[in-house]
């Protein structure tokens, strides 16, 4: 098995990444943030034809996926709700999430995380949540957590879905509506009061139609780079909606539409 580390991602790479089936696990806990890519392919090539410098070496295939979690550590997500891995570290807020640590997105610290947090905590009292590729389940626990008359999430990586589940549980929450699947798995006519997805812009505009479709107050949309967000805004079809609310941090942005 190789370990690919590289200093730079952008998202045709992750794009191709995923379709290969490859997570990218982002190590932002020593100071600098760094991507780290394990798999038995080599990726030479397909790093070289984005022009990405990497390091490459051979690793033993025992334990890897669980290296990285001794660097997580506790955190804020958003004001009052704080996340956390281990009882001996929790930090003292209002509120608090327990996570195990997997290879799904969503620990909490990453910034479109949080940035869809912030956007989802004051909307979501009283209303219906969708977690559009759901990852580790963060963002149903904050909206559950939050006041969330009631809650569905999914992903089309099984994995995730499993840590999800799992998440959800420690975390005592409960329900059927946690499935794998993609966002043709949603029904017609469903709907949802709050939509939210945060997943790669080149994915979100893929799925612009079916956001529209099945939101019927809010979507927010974080994972848009801060340096293409008048790009993305220009391609983005809001239909009915307009830009409530637009955030950054660490040069990534987040967007919350209402109608």
């Amino acid at each position: 098995m190789y370990q690919y580390k590289l200093d730079f991602i952008n998202n045709d790479l992750i794009s191709e990444l995923e379709n290969m089936g490859l997570d990218i696990i982002e190590d932002s806990f020593e100071g600098s943030t760094t991507f780290d890519i394990y798999t038995y392919d080599n990726l030479d090539n397909l790093l070289k034809k984005y022009g990405i410098t990497f390091l490459k070496k051979s690793v033993e295939n025992s334990g890897w996926e669980h290296y990285w979690k001794k660097f997580l550590k506790p955190s804020v997500l958003v004001e009052g709700i704080s996340c956390y891995y281990d009882e001996n570290d929790k930090i003292s807020t209002a509120k608090s999430i327990k996570l195990i640590p997997a290879l799904a997105f969503g620990t909490g610290t990453h910034p479109t995380t949080k940035l869809a947090a912030r956007l989802t905590k004051d909307v979501t009292p009283g209303k219906s949540f969708l977690d559009v590729g759901c990852g580790s389940g963060i963002l149903t626990i904050l909206a559950v957590l939050c006041g969330a008359s009631g809650w569905y999430a999914f992903d089309n990586d099984k994995m995730a879905v499993f840590n999800a589940k799992n998440n959800m549980e420690i975390n005592n929450i409960f329900s059927n509506y946690l499935w794998c699947g993609d966002i043709s798995s949603l029904r017609t006519g469903f709907y949802a009061d709050i939509v939210c997805a945060n997943i790669i812009s080149s994915v979100l505009l893929k799925i612009n139609t079916k956001l529209l479709e099945c939101a019927k107050s809010c979507i927010i949309l974080s994972g848009i780079q801060t340096e293409e967000m008048e790009a993305f805004k220009s391609m983005f079809d809001f239909s009915g909606f307009f830009i409530e609310n637009e955030i950054h941090e660490n040069g990534w942005g987040a967007l919350r539409l209402c109608r």
